[in-house]
């Protein structure tokens, strides 16, 4: 048996709490509906092992569209109960999935096949918890918040200006964005692309590292690696770079001027502004461009 609960919340005086009881059968869950969320509210979603699909859309309410199915070959006993639980706290939408039950004893396989979409309006913030989740966003505007572990991230036509991702051994993709960025890896590679960023804070371990950018003048980019590849591509604008090295390698197009050079430092400079970039590595390579 599995079980669908829906609460919606109304201001502080009145609560209403709707629950449905959906059946599984054959090992199949599935989720249509719809749901309010306030135009500037932000989607609170905690999942394991989804394909995820968050896209804005000029729609005032959220559709979320759930499948799940799982096929078993051998012998499986105990009893497992897959549970989401969807409710409104005031403009906020929270989806949280619980699987409750016994010990499972096993001979042969389980598969499981897993899908998560969700449409909402494109004004809205995301703050999202997976475990080996894969995600595909699509112009969401709000702010962006993504941690999740073993599975791969891709942003696209996300024009917010607050973006904060941690990940273990997953990879992150953004095509476009502005404002601030913040990520936090560990053996994932992270790309980058069309970015109009002022501020960019990344730390990250043995992953490789591609970013495209404009520079602002007030901007402040700190990239952190250890045995990573960085190449770093300037759509405009310009400023200082530092790179502190080990045994990095580092090149550089002819449109930046080399300052200094020691075994552990090197700095160079970018006519057309004045922002401040700077680039750490061990082991890794630098490359430095223009686009």
């Amino acid at each position: 048996m599995k079980k669908m609960i829906t609460s919606v919340g109304i201001g502080l005086v009145c609560l209403i709490a709707a629950t449905n009881v959906n059946a599984q059968r054959d090992g199949k869950f599935h989720l249509d509906k719809t749901y309010s969320i306030g135009a500037t509210g932000t989607l609170y979603l905690n999942s394991e092992d989804a394909e995820v699909r968050i896209t804005g859309t000029k729609r005032t309410d959220a559709h979320v569209k759930i499948d799940r199915s799982q096929q078993v070959r051998g012998f499986a006993s105990g009893r497992k109960e897959f549970n989401v639980m969807v409710e409104n706290r005031g403009d906020d939408l929270h989806i949280t999935e619980r699987e409750r039950g016994g010990v499972r004893i096993q001979v042969g396989s389980i598969r499981t096949e897993y899908r998560i979409d969700i449409e909402l309006p494109e004004s809205v913030s995301l703050r999202v918890k997976g475990e080996d989740d894969n995600y595909v966003v699509r112009n969401v505007n709000g702010k962006i918040y993504m941690e999740t572990e073993d599975g791969d991230i891709e942003i696209i036509d996300c024009d917010g200006s607050d973006f904060e991702f941690r990940l273990e051994d997953g990879d992150l993709k953004m095509d476009g964005g502005s404002g601030s960025i913040t990520v936090e890896s560990e053996d994932g590679d992270i790309e980058l692309r069309r970015g109009d960023f002022k501020n960019i804070d990344i730390d990250i371990e043995d992953g490789d590292v591609i970013i495209e950018t404009a520079l602002h003048d007030e901007g402040r980019y700190m990239i952190r690696g250890e045995d990573s590849s960085i190449d770093f591509v300037v759509i405009s604008g310009g400023g200082e770079f530092l790179i502190l090295k080990d045994d990095a390698s580092v090149r550089a197009s002819t449109a930046f001027e080399k300052i200094k050079e020691t075994d552990q430092r090197t700095e160079l400079s970018l006519v057309g502004g004045k922002a401040k970039v700077e680039i750490r590595t061990d082991d890794g390579r630098v490359r430095l461009s223009e686009k």
